[in-house]
């Protein structure tokens, strides 16, 4: 599991001063970079490679209104890994609160938008 913080700021909120929908899967994917990035892959190494991994799926859950300048945790696990997809799911904490969950699902793909193996690099993280 990997675990990030993140203060929101003014441009997170909408009109109302609850964050907006869309930030969640902006944090969902830095949850996603960093987890990879603690077991020394990076997007950018997989990109030249020729291993792209866009999201196909997403889910969220917003349990609770977040604010501006509160803190949040981000916790992010691989749920499942399969031939070409790997399964991240996600909790978003504030003050030790579940206030959001959720999951994406990314697909290995080749420079053509074919699917490909999830690379073995991944495979081992479990």
């Amino acid at each position: 599991m990997s675990r990030i913080e993140h203060r929101v700021r003014y441009a997170d909120t909408d009109h109302f001063g609850v964050v907006y929908y869309s930030r969640y899967l902006e944090w969902f994917e830095a949850g996603r970079t960093e987890i990879l990035r603690e077991k020394g892959i990076t997007y950018a190494e997989l990109e030249k490679k020729g291993m792209f991994a866009p999201v196909v799926e997403v889910k969220a859950n917003f349990l609770k209104p977040v604010h501006y300048d509160q803190m949040l945790v981000i916790e992010t696990s691989i749920g499942k890994i399969g031939n070409s997809s790997v399964r991240f799911d996600y909790k978003v904490f504030c003050k030790d609160v579940l206030v959001a969950e959720g999951y994406t699902v990314n697909v290995f793909v080749d420079k053509d938008m074919k699917p490909i193996k999830v690379p073995s690099e991944i495979q081992k993280i479990s």
